[in-house]
């Protein structure tokens, strides 16, 4: 009989100026399955890989870090148009019985968005993109990422950039 276990899942990403955003998930896996570790540690690897091609932030800690043999180095993006953690691109995904949740990536490249600099390419010619839904979409081994009660997401609905409030002790022009 399947157990599945759902766990809270944050990712840290530091931006150039030093300030830090943080990306927050589930993940739900069947801890009855002999391979419930190795398909979480692959669900999570693969997660943060598929942020970390969105955001020009540099991988800075997880909280299942114990999956993570070595520390993060940091290496930021290939594109600074939107470098501020503070800047970010909110992607939507929804389950099938409706439900709706919102990931946030801070320090999105400029790349991922439409001519418009705002809303982001959903037409499946943006690589990063893909990746980024398939991570979230597709079921690793038990493990997929869910709402907070298990759901997994079958549906993106798109994504759009928010400015945010620049933080008041960051005076300085980007």
């Amino acid at each position: 009989m399947a157990t599945l276990v759902v766990s809270k899942l944050s990712y840290s990403w530091r931006d150039a100026k030093g300030f830090i955003g943080v990306t927050r998930y589930h993940v739900t896996a069947d801890n009855s399955d002999i391979g419930y570790l190795t398909d979480l540690n692959a669900k999570v690897q693969e997660l943060k890989n598929a942020i970390g091609g969105l955001t020009n932030a540099a991988f800075a800690g997880s909280s299942l870090g114990v999956f993570f043999t070595t520390g993060p180095t940091l290496a930021y993006g290939d594109n600074l148009e939107y470098p501020a953690e503070w800047m970010k691109a909110v992607m939507q995904f929804s389950t099938d019985v409706g439900s709706i949740s919102r990931f946030k990536i801070p320090a999105p490249e400029i790349d991922l968005f439409d001519t418009d600099g705002v809303t982001i390419l959903n037409d499946g010619t943006q690589a990063q993109v893909v990746a980024y839904v398939n991570a979230v979409k597709n079921v690793t081994g038990t493990a997929y990422i869910s709402t907070a009660g298990g759901l997994a997401y079958t549906h993106f609905e798109g994504g759009l950039l928010r400015f945010g409030s620049q933080p008041r002790r960051f005076n300085e022009r980007i």
